[in-house]
């Protein structure tokens, strides 16, 4: 199906950027003139390209690079990922809820969206020198209190907010449709899972794991709330730092949940088990602070019990996020540490009360 917006990197001309920098007022006078792109970043469900300008006769002020993001090269993440809604989600959230949150997320000068949701444009401010984290690492402590800060302005901002339910492009995991799906792709997915990864799961943590996904139907429809609005893949990869400020990108995955999910899965999955073990009461209270500074008060215990129930949301996004992609070394590196760290995440939490 033909669109008319760029889809590729090489469809990201002078001509289209030029229109698109001038609609968003970052061009007043002349033009690009040139182009040079760049992949970046390492993303499975949609591609990155850093766009180096050349431009005529333009103001000192327009950007000498932007960044587009564009559906997956990848022709299995593309088809999985337009079809569950992953770019129409990212798009919605910037041009729907972004503004109504004082989390920290890039300017977005071009947003385009096909009828089906199956491409996808986002045109938007380079942040560098910030740099995305590396969940084949342990971040630094610094780092991960620098996003769970951002994470409570997020869960703050929208908690308790039931203008949300119904969006199309906010996922519902916990009515009883959307829990059932999730059981029907988390079964669905295991079996492939297992094949790829099986043989770095303990036995322990495996046995939780086909538990969790036994009865993640019934553990789903058993949450009462509080419910807010999440990212969904909170993980420093989604995340771009400096030394003192991280802006949150890639918002392909949001959804009603808890107002801890994002904490419980940054904190299990994006530092070692040992790191963790070791912060992860301080990062809790440090978390639960920065909810009340935003205007939501929650008691040492509910934040707790909700970080524990919610450590298997790691789980359900590692499982689920391999099967859209196909195999590859560094990616495949990434899910091993990944749901090693979930899952021993979920035994240390005692998770498994939550849904046997």
């Amino acid at each position: 199906m033909t669109h008319q917006f760029p889809t590729t990197p090489g469809e990201l001309t002078p001509e289209a950027l030029t229109s698109y920098l001038r609609a968003a007022a970052e061009l007043d006078t002349g033009s690009v003139t040139d182009v040079r792109h760049e992949m970046v970043g390492t993303g499975k469900m949609g591609d990155n390209v850093r766009c180096h300008l050349t431009y005529e006769d333009a103001a000192s002020s327009a950007p000498d690079t932007v960044v587009a993001k564009l559906p997956a090269a990848d022709e299995t993440a593309r088809t999985m990922a337009g079809g569950a809604g992953a770019y129409s989600n990212e798009v919605m959230f910037y041009r729907v809820l972004a503004d109504r949150t004082s989390m920290s997320t890039p300017t977005i000068y071009a947003s385009e969206l096909s009828d089906d949701g199956t491409d996808f444009l986002l045109l938007m401010q380079d942040l560098a020198p910030a740099v995305p984290g590396d969940q084949l690492v342990s971040e630094p402590r610094s780092r991960i209190e620098l996003a769970l800060g951002q994470a409570a302005r997020l869960a703050a901002a929208f908690h308790g907010d039931d203008s949300l339910r119904g969006l199309s492009h906010v996922n519902s995991p916990f009515d009883e449709g959307g829990a059932e799906f999730g059981q029907t792709l988390l079964e669905g997915a295991w079996p492939g899972f297992c094949d790829r990864f099986g043989t770095d799961i303990p036995l322990a943590s495996r046995q939780l794991c086909e538990d969790y996904i036994a009865q993640h139907a019934a553990w789903a429809q058993s949450f009462g709330g509080p419910f807010t609005l999440v990212h969904g893949d909170f993980r420093t990869e989604n995340i771009l730092f400096t030394d003192s400020s991280a802006i949150t990108v890639d918002w392909q995955t949001p959804l009603l949940s808890s107002p801890l999910t994002d904490a419980a899965y940054l904190i299990g999955g994006s530092i070692d088990t040992e790191d963790r073990r070791a912060w992860e009461n301080d990062l809790l209270e440090s978390y639960r602070q920065s909810l009340s500074e935003q205007g939501l008060d929650l008691t040492a215990e509910q934040c707790h019990e909700l970080y524990r129930e919610f450590s298997v949301h790691g789980i359900l996004i590692t499982v689920l996020g391999a099967s859209f992609s196909s195999p590859a070394p560094r990616s495949d590196r990434m899910f091993r540490s990944m749901i090693r760290r979930h899952l021993q995440h979920a035994v240390d939490s005692g998770a498994h009360e939550f849904f046997v």
